[in-house]
């Protein structure tokens, strides 16, 4: 069995690792390459990542990088992980063509969906650029088919088996956990050396060998918005094997593969592309947008967008493809201001509120709710007002740019100091508010104090007696008992 060298991994527990002399040290112990830690989950970077592969780098190893999942079987999740991983990849410097690792190791789920989540994963893995790597422990089969995700996306295995819990200075290869056609490299301990570091062996030289990889092919969906009533994505996509291929469409179906819609492109210059990879023939060229109709059928639901180059003018035909996901569940909503004005002692509220699910639900309200009486206490109906600042930051939702809203509710002294809760809402019923809505129900409040012209607040004290005597200024002295 052949030994290519090797192999530690490292992370935020190894903060040494940014130093020059820790490599130094383990390449005298023939240690040929670093995999680096660079996120986990939807939100954790490593902040010692770019130093540590600026030092794997600087002592001639082959540097190489993993993503710790959180998703188990989410495929939507995946690809949000795959996300962070290659942004963090690009941050911290792993040369294109690197491997990146799916470390998976949660021990929940099911096979199949696991099996598809991992495989979304390492699709976007590939797509981006990098060499896709599985990682995970023998005793984990049950949750997960190495042989689907490797025919799928050519990720070799990286599998963790440790036969001692000791330190050891080599592999015992007699307790080789060969329970799959396709390992790569073997992590045999977590004590290498003694110093309680994982330590792995490369059997096909997948970690350790110096030459990167071509990249050929690659792409990116970069975003979507609405524009009305229209979803606009746009992205790019290039490949060697869109020769023969002159047509351009972007498709979208729902998660069954149902195909909600397909529009001919025009490619878009991307400059960009080029200059991160230089080996795709036509990334210069390779980018794309196309609107669809926002529909019913979309709403709530997982949409793959489907960039194809094709011999067919109708959009079939042989053809190559770049896939992305998008989801169209979200909400937000923001309560700018509530008081109760001074001139009509109306409670005025303003804010904005917009969704995905509000498509068809035109009419606007507001409601005022008694949240210990649990009951409405007013409904009226508002005018949208145009949001230029959220359609800014929440152009994905649906609605954003005509999100604003303000109202006034009828406001008397009954309210004040009660736990009352605004819900924005958005209906298709124009006189009542009812029949098909969407709402967002803000934090309670205590009903504001009643304002006076003078902009002071008046009291309500309860007493058994009291006296009142008024001074030439204008003011009162109360006396109470």
């Amino acid at each position: 069995m052949a030994n290519y060298g090797y192999v530690l991994d490292v992370s935020a527990f190894q903060p040494g690792a940014v130093y020059y002399g820790f490599w130094d040290k383990w390449k005298a112990r023939g240690v040929k390459g670093g995999i680096v830690k660079l996120s986990e989950g939807t939100g954790w970077t490593n902040g010692y990542g770019a130093g540590q592969i600026a030092a794997i780098k600087h002592e001639g190893l082959m540097t190489s990088g993993y993503h710790f999942s959180r998703f188990r079987g989410n495929s939507y999740q995946a690809v949000q992980e795959a996300n962070l991983a290659i942004a963090c990849a690009h941050q911290m410097g792993l040369p294109q063509g690197a491997p990146l690792v799916l470390d998976y190791e949660e021990r929940l789920g099911y096979r199949g969906s696991n099996t598809q989540a991992a495989i979304a994963f390492l699709k976007c893995i590939k797509a981006a650029g990098y060499v896709p790597v599985f990682y995970s422990y023998s005793g984990m089969s049950n949750l997960w088919d190495h042989n689907a995700i490797f025919d799928t996306t050519g990720a070799v295995m990286w599998i963790a088996s440790y036969p001692t819990m000791s330190g050891v200075t080599a592999p015992n290869m007699g307790y080789f956990p060969g329970i799959d056609d396709h390992i790569g490299a073997w992590q045999f301990t977590d004590n290498f050396y003694g110093e309680h570091i994982d330590g792995s062996i490369d059997l096909t030289g997948v970690f350790t060998r110096m030459t990167q990889q071509k990249i050929t092919q690659g792409g990116s969906l970069d975003g979507y918005h609405f524009e009305g009533d229209k979803l606009v994505v746009s992205g790019w996509f290039a490949s060697d094997k869109t020769q023969g291929k002159p047509f351009f469409y972007v498709i979208i179906t729902d998660d069954s593969g149902h195909e909600l819609g397909r529009s001919a492109v025009t490619l878009t210059d991307r400059p960009d592309v080029p200059k991160v990879y230089p080996d795709i023939p036509g990334g210069g060229k390779s980018g794309f947008s196309a609107s669809f109709a926002y529909t019913p059928a979309m709403v709530g639901k997982k949409i793959h967008v489907i960039f194809r180059y094709t011999d067919d003018q109708a959009g079939n035909g042989n053809y190559v493809d770049y896939n992305g996901l998008i989801e169209l569940n979200q909400s937000a909503a923001y309560l700018d201001s509530k008081s109760v004005t001074v001139d009509t002692n109306d409670l005025f509220v303003s804010g904005w509120f917009t969704s995905d699910y509000a498509l068809g639900k035109k009419s606007q309200y507001l409601i005022l709710y008694d949240v210990d009486a649990k009951k409405e206490l007013q409904r009226i109906r508002t005018t949208p007002i145009e949001r230029k600042d959220v359609n800014g930051k929440y152009g994905n939702v649906y609605g954003s740019d005509m999100s604003g809203f303000s109202g006034r509710f009828k406001y008397d002294g009954n309210l004040v100091g009660r736990k009352l809760q605004v819900i924005a809402r958005w209906s298709d019923d124009a006189k009542y508010g009812e029949g098909q809505h969407v709402d967002y129900w803000f934090e309670p409040f205590n009903g504001p104090a009643m304002p006076m012209l003078n902009g002071d607040t008046s009291i309500t004290i309860r007493c058994h007696d009291f006296s009142a005597k008024k001074y030439d200024d204008g003011m009162i002295e109360v006396t109470m008992k």
